[in-house]
């Protein structure tokens, strides 16, 4: 009797240990989580400081974000916030295709292109706006007649340059190809190396390739700011770069999202009032030009950041335009309503 008395306080001690070790495991177990495993604003569980890769494309989205190159600011304490500027588009478009980019700049045609092919990604917000200018030299022009019987230098037909031209001429009762004669002969930095020479008398360029020209040749002129004619056309500006979210944990974190905005706000808000500082990190990090022309660039590359709520109309007009000129520039067809965040 007395040893079945022992056995059962032995049983209990043991099931009473074994209550304490399960109790210990399972608040172990749920601060493993809360440390390694917070939630999105989806409820999808973040990994231990999973990588958030950001990228600018080389050039103007690049000034605007020029800022955010240089300091490396974190935008949550849950994540590991990286870098990079990307030397071309198709390299970019790479890297969201492989899944290695979740925030990055493109121009806007090419973020519409890519939507209509099937990639998850959302237009967050546009960055910049219209870059692109006629310049001329040798040749007297004051207005859009001036060009009747001129040959202008275009940059890759069917490109986005070659769109907005062609769009422009017309609605400035010019005809492409009759009128004025159109040259696709010539690329971006080869058309620079003639107009600096004197060469070439009239060219459409982007900036900051506007700036390295008219400083190597104090002939040159602009002609025409397309972003200024195309608010004389439509209602409202030239969206040529978008921001984009790739990445569903991105996308459903509302308030990493806004973080983000606010600091690339907050960056090109920085470049545009401090051209000179921005000019010395742009050379720093060798987006193209030296602090000196970069300088001079800065004013003239139209950076700002618009929501993509408030900039919808702007951008529809503008994809509407590529479209009815070159539907293959952004994926054959508009892109619906899922297309914005």
């Amino acid at each position: 009797m007395l040893k079945r008395v022992l056995k059962r306080k032995e049983y209990s001690n043991m099931s009473k240990r074994f209550l304490n070790i399960l109790v210990l495991f399972c608040t172990a177990s749920i601060l493993v989580f809360a440390i390694n495993g917070c939630s999105n604003a989806s409820g999808a569980p973040y990994e231990n400081k999973s990588v958030i890769n950001i990228g600018s494309l080389k050039g103007p989205t690049s000034i605007g974000m020029i800022k955010l190159h240089e300091e490396k600011p974190s935008l949550s304490d849950r994540v590991s916030t990286n870098y990079e500027i990307i030397a071309t588009p198709d390299i970019m478009i790479s890297k969201i295709l492989s899944g290695e980019m979740a925030l990055a700049t493109l121009p806007t045609n090419v973020a519409a292109k890519l939507y209509n092919k099937g990639t998850n990604l959302k237009l967050a917000a546009i960055t910049g706006y219209g870059t692109l200018y006629i310049l001329y030299q040798n040749v007297p022009i004051s207005g859009w007649d001036d060009l009747k019987g001129k040959k202008i230098n275009v940059l890759s037909k069917g490109s986005t340059p070659d769109i907005l031209l062609r769009y422009i001429l017309e609605k400035n009762n010019l005809e492409p190809g009759k009128d004025v004669e159109l040259d696709y002969s010539l690329e971006q930095v080869e058309l620079s190396q003639l107009m600096i020479a004197g060469k070439a008398d009239i060219a459409i360029l982007p900036e900051p390739f506007v700036s390295l020209v008219i400083k190597k040749n104090d002939k040159i002129r602009i002609g025409f700011d397309l972003e200024e004619e195309w608010e004389k056309i439509q209602d409202g500006r030239l969206p040529m770069s978008c921001l984009v979210a790739t990445s569903d944990d991105v996308i459903n974190d509302s308030k990493l999202m806004d973080k983000f905005f606010e600091i690339y706000k907050s960056s090109i808000s920085w470049v545009n009032s401090n051209p000179e500082q921005a000019a010395k990190l742009i050379e720093k990090f060798d987006i193209g030009v030296n602090a000196d022309i970069a300088s001079d660039a800065i004013s003239r590359c139209n950076l700002e950041f618009s929501s993509s709520e408030d900039s919808k109309n702007e951008i529809s007009i503008y994809l509407k335009i590529i479209l009815d000129f070159s539907p293959g520039d952004i994926g054959g067809k508009m892109p619906d309503e899922n297309f914005y965040y």
